[in-house]
């Protein structure tokens, strides 16, 4: 009597300043039981961990606001008078099990859920507001300057690109205008109602400047667009090294209170949300500018922003890039640098002299953590032994079983000792560990297995990702169109292969 992965959805009616319109909230649940030994339906919302669950003394709350909404959802539209939600949390380890139940009248959750939606009326309001000045912006927009030989053609070609659902590859050489060219027909875009957001993506600190330069080209037409520079935490932290932790930052520390108001400020009253402009607020309102940053980017049309926060599998935008394909717009500057970007964010290493120093440190008493490493580093000293110089290894199964195990245990110290010496380092091997798994759950032909010496004759193994066109291609699927440019992009048909380019783009 257990239905697993039952899609649920409903409209809920929204006003504001006489203006009616439905929000729709859906997703899929993962479970429903609806038997006799359970006095009602129970919705089940299941959550893969690392941590021992014996420190997990009450369900996350997030989690369970998601596991209230199914169940309003299914309640209302089955008529049921009470319901159950049931937290399932699974050590994806050990696969040890921990429950969390309560039940519910589906009056209380009908009252619950609509001041949720409600609250969230006046940010779908603005949304609206702004998409309807923005549009009706766009609709007067021209092409701001007398066009160069090949531009037009250009400016055509990304168009239809965007509309037909294509990625475009562009060489053309400096002072041709590429920016301009990929960055007006891609507003047009938004305009005609082709496309939602443009993600402008770069290596280069130099060459945001220049998107945002262009936007503010197009501005002086009057143009109605919400632009925003993701700066990297380390930049744009307000201490000297990041620590987001409330005991370390004064931030940190009730930052999700006041976030909302700082948020709804900025973007009703910004336009061109800079650095600057995000410290400023940042500091009135005494929130995390990193992650005030992130969260104005949900509202913003145009972000500029670093590869990473589309590619790099450990911190790119989960908030966008889901499951669903999204109506998004690629524009990739300088793409030649794409390809060494995305092959050392796809590749894992770990190295033995790093697995040792953090043995040292946790020490003998931490029992089980310790034995993990020494596994970890046995596997590489047999390799030591077996093999003098570079060496390309085929199976290294064994040794992932015991990084898995690693990463279990690695959870649970962490847990235990928060206040553990040079806890910085401990947390760096932990989160290579989790990479190198990762990892390695994508390995496929495209990938090389390999030992390496340093200089001191210690021991690294690497995953090498030697063809990142696979780990793209999952990434760029997700989105409408993609416009990759440069001045460099010969031989065209090595870049199209290697940037997850298809034989009709």
């Amino acid at each position: 009597d257990y239905t697993a992965e039952v899609p649920l959805s409903i409209n809920t009616s929204i006003s504001r300043e006489g203006v009616d319109f439905d929000i729709t909230i859906e997703g899929r649940c993962d479970g429903i039981m609806d038997n006799q030994d359970y006095p009602s339906t129970v919705i089940d919302e299941i959550k893969g961990v690392y941590m021992d669950l014996q420190y997990l003394k009450e369900p996350v709350q997030v989690h369970k606001a998601q596991a209230m909404c199914y169940a309003y959802i299914y309640g209302s539209q089955e008529e049921l008078e009470e319901i159950g939600i049931r937290l399932t949390y699974c050590n994806l380890e050990t696969e040890a099990i921990k429950y969390f139940d309560e039940t519910y009248q589906v009056s209380q959750l009908k009252e619950w859920f609509y001041d949720l939606t409600n609250e969230y009326g006046k940010w779908a309001y603005w949304q609206y507001k702004w998409s309807v000045t923005r549009d009706k912006s766009i609709k007067k927009l021209t092409f701001p300057f007398e066009y160069r030989k090949g531009q037009k053609k250009l400016t055509r070609d990304v168009y239809l690109s965007i509309i037909r659902e294509k990625r475009l590859f562009v060489e053309a050489p400096t002072g041709v205008g590429k920016t301009i060219s990929t960055v007006y027909p891609s507003i047009m875009a938004i305009g005609e109602g082709k496309a939602s957001k443009i993600f402008y993506l770069t290596a280069k600190t130099i060459t945001r400047t220049v998107a945002q330069e262009t936007v503010d080209i197009l501005r002086k037409q009057k143009l109605s667009i919400m632009s925003v520079i993701i700066t990297a935490k380390e930049k744009i932290c307000i201490l000297d090294k990041a620590d987001c932790n409330p005991q370390a930052c004064e931030r940190a520390k009730g930052h999700y209170d006041r976030v909302n108001d700082c948020l709804f400020e900025i973007i009703n009253n910004e336009d061109a949300i800079t650095r600057e402009v995000i410290q400023e607020y940042a500091e009135k309102y005494k929130v995390c500018p990193f992650e005030m940053c992130l969260d104005v980017s949900l509202w913003a049309d145009f972000v500029i922003c670093d590869y990473n926060y589309a590619f790099d599998p450990n911190v790119y935008l989960r908030r966008f890039f889901g499951e669903k394909k999204q109506d998004y717009i690629f524009l990739i500057d300088e793409a030649h640098n794409l390809v060494d970007r995305a092959c050392n964010m796809y590749s894992a290493t770990l190295n033995k002299e790093e697995i040792l120093k953090v043995r040292r440190l946790v020490g003998k008493e931490a029992n089980k953590i310790y034995k993990s490493l020494s596994k970890c580093n046995k596997d590489l000293l047999d390799w030591k032994r077996q093999w003098e110089e570079i060496t390309v290894i085929d199976d290294i199964s064994d040794f992932i079983v015991h990084l898995v195990s690693l990463a279990s245990v690695f959870a649970e110290f962490l847990e235990q000792n928060q206040d553990i010496d040079e806890k910085d380092e401990v947390l760096q091997l932990y989160f290579d560990v989790l990479h190198f798994i990762s990892m390695y759950e994508g390995l496929n032909d495209k990938y090389l297995i390999y030992l390496d010496y340093s200089q001191e004759s210690d021991l690294t193994i690497k995953l090498l990702c030697v063809d990142p066109s696979d780990n793209l291609k999952s990434y760029l699927d997700k989105v409408k169109s993609t416009i990759f440019f440069s001045a460099t992009l010969l031989p065209i048909g090595y870049y199209r292969e290697q940037l997850g380019g298809r034989e009709d783009d």
